[in-house]
C-alpha cells in the first residue's frame, strides 16, 4: 500500500511533508475521499457551507403559514399599492421571491431569494460563468411552450428538468420546478393525443410525478383553469396525488393569476380559486400586472398569514 504522500507529485509531497505531520496528512486525504472525488468549490459558492440551501425548503410546517411564490416585479407592484403588505410578505420565511437578474432582496429579509429560469441552457451558462446573483439560495425552472424555452428543451421536458435539478443540487441550490401544461402540445417523448385535453396529457405523461421526484418544490400550473371550479379542483387533486406518490415531502404550489385568460378576475374570485385547491397544496404563486395589483392585494388580504 502506498504511503499518503505518494498520492501527490514528488515536489508537492516534499513541501507538504514539511508542513504537515503524518496524522494531519491522513486527515486531509480522508477529507478528500469523503468528498466523493468532487473538486473543491471556491469559497462563497452556494452549497459550500454545511447545512446549505438544499435543506432550507424542506420545512413545511403550519407554523409559518402557506407559501407564497411571487416575482420581484410583482412584489414591487404590490408595494406601490400596499407597502405594509409587501413588507409583511418579505418578512415571511415561506415567501419565495423569483428574480431573473441580480438579487432583488435588499437588507436581510426572511423571504427566500430565488433565481428564475425559463431555459436550462441559460442556467448552465450562468453557472459556468460564476454569474449567479449573490444571495440566491434556490433556483426555479419554468419550461413552457414559448420562445423563452429553447425548442430542444420543449421536446423533452423530463430530460431537461432532470438535468436542471442535478446541476442545481450539485451547486447547493434548492430546486423549484414549474413545467407548463402546454408543453404536452409539442413534446416529442410524450405528448397530448387528439382525444385528450392538456390536463389529461400532463397526468398521463407523468410530469407531476417526475417534477416532484426531482424537486423540493413543485408548482402546479392551475391558473389556466382557475375560473372553472370543477376542473380546477380535479386537476389539482390528481397532480397532488401523483406528486406525493413520487415524493411525499415535496412542497406543492398552485398558480393563480389576476388574468388567467383574456379577462380579468377580482380578488374575491382569486380567493374562491385558492379555497378550492387549498386542501391539495401548501401555497400559491400569484401572477399579476401593475394594472391588476389592487385585485391581487384584495386577495392576499383574505389570508391572515399573508398580512403579517
Amino acid at each position: 500500500m502506498r504511503r499518503p504522500t505518494e498520492f501527490l507529485p514528488r515536489r508537492a509531497s516534499g513541501r507538504l511533508g514539511r508542513l504537515f505531520s503524518a496524522p494531519a496528512m491522513l486527515m486531509l486525504i480522508a477529507m478528500a475521499l469523503g468528498a466523493g472525488g468532487q473538486s473543491p468549490r471556491p469559497l462563497g459558492w452556494p452549497g459550500s457551507a454545511p447545512g446549505g440551501p438544499a435543506a432550507m425548503l424542506r420545512f413545511s410546517g403550519p407554523a409559518h403559514g402557506p407559501y407564497l411564490v411571487i416575482s420581484a416585479q410583482h412584489l414591487r407592484d404590490i408595494q406601490a399599492v400596499a407597502p405594509r403588505l409587501a413588507a409583511a410578505l418579505l418578512a415571511r420565511r415561506t415567501t419565495i421571491v423569483l428574480s431573473p437578474g441580480p438579487a432583488a432582496l435588499t437588507g436581510k429579509p426572511a423571504a427566500l431569494g430565488t433565481a428564475f429560469f425559463t431555459s436550462y441552457a441559460d442556467f448552465i451558462g450562468r453557472l459556468h460563468r460564476h454569474a449567479m446573483p449573490a444571495g440566491v439560495r434556490a433556483v426555479a425552472y419554468d419550461p413552457e411552450l414559448w420562445r423563452a424555452t429553447p425548442f430542444i428543451e420543449r421536446l423533452d421536458p423530463k430530460r431537461y428538468m432532470a438535468l436542471f435539478a442535478t446541476a442545481a443540487r450539485r451547486h447547493g441550490y434548492a430546486v423549484i420546478l414549474m413545467p407548463g401544461r402546454d408543453l404536452l402540445a409539442a413534446a416529442g417523448s410524450c405528448r397530448q393525443q387528439p382525444w385528450e385535453d392538456l390536463d389529461t396529457a400532463f397526468l398521463r405523461c407523468g410530469l407531476a410525478g417526475e417534477s416532484a421526484r426531482l424537486s423540493q418544490v413543485f408548482e402546479i400550473q392551475t391558473a389556466p383553469v382557475e375560473t372553472r371550479a370543477a376542473e380546477l379542483r380535479a386537476f389539482a387533486a390528481a397532480c397532488a396525488k401523483q406528486a406525493r406518490a413520487a415524493n411525499p415531502s415535496v412542497v406543492l404550489i398552485a398558480t393563480l393569476s389576476t388574468q388567467p385568460g383574456t379577462s380579468w378576475v377580482s380578488g374575491r374570485q382569486l380567493a374562491r380559486a385558492a379555497a378550492s385547491v387549498r386542501p391539495f397544496v401548501q401555497g400559491f404563486q400569484l401572477n399579476l400586472t401593475r394594472r391588476s395589483a389592487r385585485a391581487a392585494v384584495a386577495f392576499l388580504r383574505t389570508i391572515p398569514a399573508f398580512r403579517g
